[in-house]
């Protein structure tokens, strides 16, 4: 009896992409290939891995730990930096608070911002100090040095972006000089208790409300993306590599010619963590789509958007306790 193989399809395998060429400001015929490369990555999939990113191994072997042993804290350590305590939305989330494709997740996480001295805060444009924990200043180290890291990073692939889109490789930096990123660590524990209480997966299905992420990740399976002919595929674990994939606000400039990717996270049967780096724009960025993606048969979809408004937004429909504080 013969048997006959499913033939690998083109959307069975996240890309993975050497941006060297974008590290070392190759020549724009390079640059050029290497975009049509994260062009076809974003239209068949919206993620994509990079490879000889120019991030140090020894920081990512620093930054694991140092968040696992945050996790392994006392609740009642962590709750003294919960949330609520933020008129910024910036601190701990316990275990089945956020609320996600109409149940509540399975992680707990903690969200970071810029840091800003209290004294010159604004908070009308989410702008001030962080909350970090007590006596946990290899934590803090390592994320305020992933931050700077990430944020260099995250122009580079920016730059990729703009050449995929036929841009020229700067074209987005001026609305990313004053990057309003956010940063997030998330511990996905075991889950015993779905379908009890409304409680769902790790994380329910969802897009980025975003332009780009950057996620790293432990060694753990859970992350799953649905691809473009409606597939979960897993997007695991892949060694000296980033994983990113891209947001809403670039399916808003490109006028839906790049469309942001569903994605969810099952709840591992052992502990998973992973920090996602949310590379955006400044707060004060108007986003309309670029004319280059306008036309007669393809007519504008979006108003103008200010980036910095939608953002007070999202985060007051996710935290309302916050807001009612």
């Amino acid at each position: 009896m013969s048997i006959t193989l499913k033939k690998k399809s083109n959307l069975d395998e996240i890309p993975i992409i050497d941006i060297e060429p974008l590290i070392n400001n190759a020549n724009s015929n390079i640059l050029k290939e290497l975009g049509q490369k994260i062009r076809d990555a974003c239209k068949n999939f919206g993620f994509f891995y990079i490879k000889n990113h120019n991030i140090p191994k020894s920081h990512i072997d620093t930054l694991i730990p140092a968040i696992q042993n945050f996790f392994t804290l006392p609740l009642e350590d962590k709750l003294k930096i919960h949330i609520n305590n933020s008129r910024i939305f910036r601190g701990y989330t316990p275990l089945g608070e956020e609320f996600t494709d109409n149940s509540y997740d399975w992680h707990e996480c903690v969200d970071f911002g810029l840091e800003i001295q209290k004294n010159i805060s604004n908070y009308r444009k989410l702008l001030g100090p962080n909350q970090w924990p007590e006596n946990q200043d290899s934590f803090r180290i390592a994320l305020e040095k992933h931050w700077s890291l990430m944020i260099v990073l995250g122009k580079k692939i920016t730059q990729g972006l703009a050449i995929s889109l036929d841009l020229s490789k700067d074209f987005f930096l001026p609305f990313m000089d004053k990057s309003h990123s956010y940063m997030r660590v998330s511990h996905y524990p075991p889950n015993n208790n779905r379908n009890k209480k409304n409680i769902g997966e790790g994380i329910g299905s969802h897009i980025d409300y975003g332009f780009l992420t950057i996620l790293t990740q432990d060694k753990i399976e859970g992350l799953q993306i649905k691809n473009h002919n409606d597939e979960w595929l897993n997007a695991p674990f892949i060694p000296d590599t980033f994983l990113i994939n891209i947001g809403y606000m670039i399916q808003r400039w490109s006028n839906n010619y790049y469309k942001a990717t569903v994605h969810r996270v099952i709840s591992p049967s052992i502990n998973r963590y992973s920090i996602p780096f949310f590379f955006e724009p400044n707060f004060d960025t108007v986003v309309t789509p670029l004319d280059n993606f306008c036309g007669k048969h393809n007519p504008s979809g979006y108003k103008p958007l200010h980036f910095g408004d939608y953002l007070i937004d999202t985060f007051k429909n996710s935290y309302s306790s916050i807001v009612d504080n």
